[in-house]
């Protein structure tokens, strides 16, 4: 895989596309959602009105939406992750469409899924179940929202370099705010 702003070969380029076409083709042959399954949702955009607990809209796109309200989230990796980092590093982003999907339907979800598809030689399917988002799970989503909203009113902005950052907006800005060049 090149980073941002490398060239890649054409044999490189033929080499990700067949690994994406290996990849996806067994994920339809491995997956355990089944043919004639009805989502309730696929691809739908939501917003949740959080002003009553004094923050902002969230806004947000759900994947799919299984039936019974099992919201499931797709992921590429290049390698299997454990069920419990899968968890602990989702677990944000899980909350977030558990309030999302209660705020769209009125009710609460019957279980989050996460569909890491590992693009490795022999491509692989990890599916790793959780119940719903808690209370708990909630109430530390919305301090970490205050926490951003307190730091965005100082102005008190810290990077947090990472593989997210190839499609962010504020990249340049970024860059300049550490110090470094930007090459693009």
């Amino acid at each position: 895989m090149a980073c941002q702003g490398e060239q890649t070969s054409q044999g490189e380029q033929d080499s990700e596309r067949d690994s994406s076409w290996r990849a996806l083709q067994y994920y339809l042959n491995q997956t355990p959602i089944t043919a004639n399954e009805r989502p309730e949702a696929v691809e739908v955009g939501v917003e949740a009105d959080l002003s009553r607990h004094g923050l902002p809209t969230l806004v947000g796109l759900l994947d799919l939406v299984r039936s019974e309200g099992r919201i499931v989230d797709f992921k590429l990796a290049r390698k299997s992750p454990s069920a419990g980092h899968a968890v602990h590093m989702h677990e944000l982003q899980l909350t977030c469409y558990s309030l999302l999907y209660r705020d769209a339907t009125g009710r609460k979800e019957s279980a989050l899924e996460l569909h890491h598809l590992v693009r490795t030689k022999e491509p692989k399917l990890i599916v790793s179940t959780m119940p719903p988002s808690t209370e708990q799970q909630k109430i530390r989503l919305f301090r970490q929202i205050e926490s951003y909203q307190v730091g965005l009113a100082r102005r008190d902005f810290v990077p947090s370099p990472g593989f997210h950052c190839a499609g962010c907006e504020f990249f340049s800005e970024c860059r300049k705010w550490c110090g470094k060049e930007t090459h693009a």
